[in-house]
C-alpha cells in the first residue's frame, strides 16, 4: 500500500526530527481537511494511522485498543466519510 504521508504522525506512531513539539504540518492540514465529517477525536487518530499505512496489529498496539474496538471504530469511519475501503480515504478528504 503506498504511504500518503511524509513522516509518521503523533507521538505513539514515530519519533519527530527537530525540537519542535507538537503535531506536524502534514498531520495538522490533514485533521483540518477531516474536521468537516465530524469524528471522533480517537476516530481521527485512527484516521492519520490508516493514512500513514499501519496495519491492523500496528493500529490496535499504537492505541491500545481491543480488536472488535478498532473494528468499531474503522466502521464508523467509513459510515461518516462515506467509503467502503481504507484506498478511498485518500480521495475523500483532497489528498489523491
Amino acid at each position: 500500500m503506498t504511504e500518503y504521508l511524509p513522516e509518521p504522525l503523533g507521538k505513539k506512531t514515530g519519533v519527530r526530527s527537530g525540537k519542535r513539539k507538537g503535531p506536524s504540518r502534514a498531520e495538522m492540514s490533514i485533521r483540518l481537511q477531516l474536521a468537516p465529517f465530524s469524528l471522533t477525536r480517537k476516530e481521527t487518530e485512527i484516521t492519520l494511522l490508516l493514512l500513514e499505512g499501519l496495519k491492523r496489529e500496528e493500529i490496535l498496539e499504537s492505541c491500545e485498543i481491543t480488536n472488535n474496538t478498532l473494528k468499531t471504530h474503522i466502521r464508523q469511519i467509513y459510515r461518516k466519510l462515506n467509503v467502503t475501503a481504507r484506498a478511498d480515504i485518500p480521495g475523500k478528504i483532497g489528498m489523491a
